[in-house]
């Protein structure tokens, strides 16, 4: 009688095929959201870099364009200081001879190098944005080749307040009325990465900094500033 053996051959069931995957699938969530997490961290760091060396340009622009700024007596009427403010939201106009390593002087005829600076901020596409324009002193901006140069200083700003030493009361003022003169001092407060929809969601970095103006009283008659507004609170 011959004996029938019968092999038997162990396998994987379903329920262990399944547990296998699944596992294996959590490896794989688990190493993309570390990888993921890296290069998120990345790029936030990099922005981060990016928008501090910006928040340090932006503030060297400013500083350099109000240590260059002038107002003679001798053409009054083509030379004006108007400094202008709305809570956290300030601007100023004026004339400047700037330096030939001012941003933007690569651009422009270099010979040119009395212009009228204007700093002010717009809304843009990552919140507010901190402007910088200027253009020759005597040139038509209407005119054909007359564009002022314009660079976006920072994004995502924030605060850009300007504040004015007031030459009678010595406090601080956020409009500059006197635009026949400069201030003697002059205090920027400049804050990037304002939270909200559009904007970077990084925490404010607020950056202040008080600039001393070759600032001189100016005596003699008055020019009219840019529209034709006349000021009647001149000394």
């Amino acid at each position: 009688m011959r004996l029938i053996r019968k092999e038997h051959r162990q396998a994987f069931t379903i329920i262990e095929i399944m547990i296998a995957l699944f596992i294996f699938a959590m490896v794989l969530t688990s190493i993309y959201s570390i990888w993921h997490g890296i290069i998120k961290g990345t790029a936030s760091g990099l922005k981060a870099a990016r928008e501090v060396q910006r928040s340090r340009v932006a503030m060297r622009c400013i500083e350099q364009a109000f240590l260059s700024a002038r107002v003679f007596q001798d053409n009054i009427r083509y030379y004006w200081f108007i400094g202008e403010g709305s809570g956290e939201r300030s601007s100023i106009k004026m004339t400047c001879r700037l330096p030939s390593d001012f941003l933007g002087m690569g651009f422009v005829d270099p010979n040119l190098r009395m212009r009228r600076v204007e700093i002010t901020t717009r809304s843009g596409s990552e919140g507010d944005e901190l402007v910088l324009s200027h253009f020759p002193l005597l040139v038509d901006t209407e005119a054909p080749g007359g564009e002022p140069f314009s660079i976006v200083l920072s994004r995502d700003v924030s605060r850009f307040e300007l504040e004015y030493v007031d030459p009678r009361k010595g406090d601080w003022i956020s409009e500059w009325t006197y635009t026949n003169t400069m201030p003697k001092l002059v205090r920027v407060t400049l804050g990037l990465g304002k939270t909200g929809i559009g904007s970077s969601h990084q925490s404010e970095d607020l950056v202040s900094r008080i600039i001393a103006l070759p600032g001189q009283n100016i005596s003699g008659m008055q020019g009219a500033p840019p529209g034709g507004i006349v000021n009647t609170n001149l000394r």
